[in-house]
């Protein structure tokens, strides 16, 4: 794959791509505003007399940029730019449709971003009226989430990929701020992080994951988690902020599972077609366990009513993510007398964190004293050197995009031929091909020089830990059959008194079975 970088970096805004910003104008302002002295007022008409009432203060000056609108022609609203008191210049997307539902978040997050905003229900009204009814002959294409949009990769702050001159803005749910900083280099990034991977299949199969989200639209794979459990203070979280590392700050993008459902749909959008990490799955509510695996992976949020009738736009991702936790799936629901379906738990495939070694985690210390250090030197490593990695390897997908494709499938197939037996159960068949995905992005991230590994190290810790599923599911036969052999022999341990012998040897001992079985 040809690495060259071809992103169009942000300009002098914090969150605009593509092209220069567009001058703003001509603006054409409703009857009744108008800036002076630095600030957007309402003048009121006069009456018969001729009196005029006296001006209102709506706000402190801003710019307004250009319309924006979503690929398929929805979502419109204004890009508006002002400066905060230090001379700081801010951009937002406002969306229009926040002026009818969600006016106070729109002044929240203008006063957020330092500019004035007049207090008053009738101040406030004008400056809705305002900003509703103002026109600007620019456009510019709005993202409302992170990932591909025609042929170009978004993301808050940069766009991967030929714009075709025209201007592109994210106007959509954010990550938290400064989820796709960079500190360090990627060469100290390879050397004090992916390297220790190499003899280390959950962490290189971590790292592969980290590179899945971009490649999801490329081979139409299916969202989806992995999920190590494990005791405490065995690496997990180690190898959770390892992957974090290739898109930012772990600190700032390994999140917590202490959420709703309805929470999770925010988290979900703002990590479209990225990756998302979340820390310790015994946090979530076990009743809630199930519908998050479900609505997760399935990349659509709930169906909602608008107040004026009619269903609003449900919320749609694409989302890939890692997550630790002591417990799993099953056994979170089972404490509120849940179970959960073979769909869920293929949703987030279980993995254990232990790999047997006698090093938690780890099976190659690479230098350091034992698997504490290890994980020790990794937490520092990625505090220093995070964010270099995706850049690259997603400025080499948009450079071929063909290719990437190509090589994605092939690597797949390769994987799913050699690996996943032709006679496994249909779940098992659709794990193995989760596993290939994650094999064929490790691979891509190793081919455009990102991963420093040598050839068959993504495919090697994929197939290890297709492996370690399978063992912990009983094999790669149906997952449900497996459940009620396991039921039957749980059934007769918790029941020995309810079975009588299959051969009597003295009758005069035999004593009846109550409630025989």
């Amino acid at each position: 794959m040809n690495a060259t970088a071809r992103a169009q970096p942000a300009d002098d805004f914090d969150t605009i791509n593509g092209p220069a910003a567009p001058d703003p104008g001509p603006v054409v302002f409703p009857a009744g505003y108008a800036t002076r002295g630095g600030s957007l007022f309402y003048e009121p008409a006069g009456d018969e007399s001729g009196a005029t009432g006296f001006p209102i203060r709506l706000s402190g000056a801003f710019d307004i940029l250009a319309t924006t609108r979503d690929e398929s022609g929805e979502g419109w609203g204004l890009l508006l730019a002002w400066l905060d008191k230090d001379g700081r210049q801010h951009l937002w997307a406002m969306p229009r449709r926040m002026l009818a539902s969600e006016a106070t978040t729109v002044w929240a997050t203008l006063m957020d971003g330092g500019l004035f905003i007049a207090s008053g229900n009738k101040p406030r009204n004008l400056l809705a009226d305002f900003l509703s009814r103002v026109d600007v002959d620019g456009r510019a294409l709005a993202a409302d989430r992170p990932g591909w949009h025609g042929g170009r990769f978004v993301l808050p702050h940069i766009v991967y990929g030929e714009t075709a001159g025209e201007h592109v803005v994210f106007q959509g749910e954010r990550a938290a701020p400064g989820a796709f900083d960079k500190t360090g280099t990627l060469s100290g990034w390879q050397r004090a992080v992916a390297a220790l991977a190499v003899g280390n299949p959950r962490l290189a199969f971590a790292l592969s994951a980290a590179f899945v989200g971009p490649v999801l639209a490329l081979v139409d794979g299916e969202g989806g988690g992995l999920h190590f459990v494990g005791d405490s203070s065995t690496g997990k979280t180690t190898a959770l902020r390892a992957a974090a590392s290739v898109w930012g700050p772990p600190i700032k993008r390994v999140l917590s599972w202490r959420a709703t459902a309805n929470g999770l749909e925010g988290v979900a959008t703002a990590h479209s077609e990225t990756f998302l990490c979340l820390d310790e799955l015994g946090q979530l509510d076990g009743r809630e366990a199930g519908a998050a695996a479900y609505m997760l992976s399935n990349g659509q949020g709930k169906a909602r009513m608008k107040a004026a009738g009619g269903l609003r736009a449900v919320p749609s991702w694409r989302v890939s993510f890692l997550s630790t936790g002591e417990t799993g799936l099953a056994a979170l629901s089972a404490t509120v007398g849940k179970t959960t379906a073979a769909g869920q738990e293929v949703r987030i495939l279980e993995l254990p964190a232990d790999a047997g070694a006698g090093l938690d985690m780890w099976q190659e210390l690479h230098g350091q004293r034992d698997g504490k250090a290890l994980s020790e030197a990794l937490n520092d490593a990625t505090s220093r050197e995070h964010g270099t990695a995706a850049p690259l390897f997603l400025s080499a997908i948009v450079a071929d995009l063909d290719a990437a494709k190509r090589t994605a499938r092939e690597v797949m197939a390769n994987f799913e031929a050699v690996h996943v037996p032709p006679n496994a159960s249909g779940m098992a068949k659709r794990a193995g091909r989760r596993f290939a995905l994650i094999a064929a992005a490790g691979d891509l991230a190793r081919r455009a020089g990102v991963l420093p590994w040598p050839e068959g190290e993504a495919e090697r810790a994929a197939a290890a830990m297709f492996a370690a599923w399978a063992m912990a599911h009983g094999g790669v036969g149906a997952s449900e059959d497996a459940k009620a052999l396991q039921a039957v022999r749980d059934f007769i341990e918790r029941n020995p008194t309810r079975f009588e012998p299959w051969e009597v040897v003295d009758p005069l001992q035999m004593r009846p079975a109550i409630n025989r079985a």
